[in-house]
């Protein structure tokens, strides 16, 4: 799940024209690569990866691209940055009244132009570009485990009404290249892809914290943990291990704790910044590379949202592993809590 929430006069007024073209969930299921497309039809959609890289002189690097599209025909474009070597943190969003090229089995998403970002390619082979801010990067990434279909590839149909189809490639092999300072250098990683579409206007306008955990024994952990009662019963833990095996969990059976909190200068949002994850006999922690990762609207991109996205350490008696965190909703009263 991504942002997108009170954005603005000009979003509202797309989500009404767009309203009367909304219907009940399709009777489908999650057909791939097919659904790596854009998908005519469906109110909202996203295609959105992070990951982690290391360049061969040894920079580390956290790195975050989404596009979203809106209907009828507005596109929104994230992209950050975050240097964990130099402890910098960079980004660039766009907004523009298009829709994406329509291909088969495969996407082709592209914006800005000052600083372009793209993202193409389908089946779990995609090649992402960007510029953003003083660095820019050509990466191609190759899934290395089957998809992970979320809801058993239904619609799922929230209790505060819509839908959404879900299915995340959570281990993709990266490698490319990074210009630093005008030198190109040579970089290799690991990734993780999300891609969601449906009747997603109420979702989105509720307050949550996201987590993809990659851990050192080839597991991954997706985690929807949504703020406000009116959504709790939406919070998602789903465990993917070494040998393939998928294990939802419901909300009584993990515990999240937030161990300290991280108040922006800039914005004055108070956001959860370290985290105690326990499942079953595993005790994770999960602290952020950088405090400050908040994105905030630019010139020329007023309807992003301002919220929290950033690459994360992750520790465990056992295993450890890297985290992407988003943290949605945290300048809102209503969900941002002492």
């Amino acid at each position: 799940m991504r942002l997108l929430t009170r954005v603005g006069l000009m979003l509202l007024l797309m989500l009404q024209i767009s309203c009367a073209t909304k219907s009940v969930p399709p009777d489908r299921t999650v057909e791939l690569p097919a659904d790596d497309a854009f998908i005519d039809g469906q109110y909202i959609q996203w295609w959105y990866w992070n990951g982690n890289f290391t360049s061969e002189n040894g920079l580390r690097f956290g790195f975050q691209m989404v596009f979203f599209s809106i209907q009828p025909n507005l596109m929104m474009a994230h992209v950050s940055l975050t240097d964990i070597t130099n402890r910098t943190f960079q980004y660039e969003t766009v907004t523009r009244l298009m829709i994406p090229k329509k291909a088969l089995k495969s996407f082709d998403l592209a914006a800005g132009s000052v600083k372009p970002m793209t993202a193409k390619g389908g089946a779990g082979v995609d090649r992402l570009t960007a510029v953003v801010g003083d660095f820019s990067y050509d990466l191609s990434l190759k899934a290395s485990k089957p998809p992970l279909v979320h809801y058993g590839g239904v619609a799922h149909e929230y209790k505060i009404g819509g839908y959404t189809y879900y299915y995340s490639r959570p281990k993709m092999e990266v490698d490319g290249y990074i210009v630093v300072d005008g030198t190109e250098l040579k970089v290799t990683g690991e990734a993780w892809f999300d891609r969601q579409f449906g009747d997603l206007e109420e979702i989105i306008d509720t307050g949550w914290q996201w987590f993809s955990i990659r851990l050192s024994d080839n597991t991954q952990l997706a985690l929807f943990y949504f703020e406000e009662p009116k959504a709790a019963g939406e919070t998602l833990l789903v465990k993917y291990d070494a040998e393939g095996n998928i294990k939802n969990y419901a909300s009584d059976e993990f515990d999240l704790k937030v161990l300290s909190t991280w108040l922006s200068d800039e914005t004055g949002c108070k956001y959860p910044i370290e985290w105690q994850l326990e499942v079953e006999d595993q005790s994770l922690t999960i602290v952020p590379y950088l405090k400050d990762q908040e994105v905030r609207p630019k010139a020329g991109a007023r309807l992003t949202p301002t919220y929290w996205e950033g690459a994360a350490v992750v520790t465990g008696e056992v295993v450890d592993g890297e985290a992407y965190v988003e943290l949605h909703g945290f300048c809102d009263s209503s969900v941002n809590r002492p």
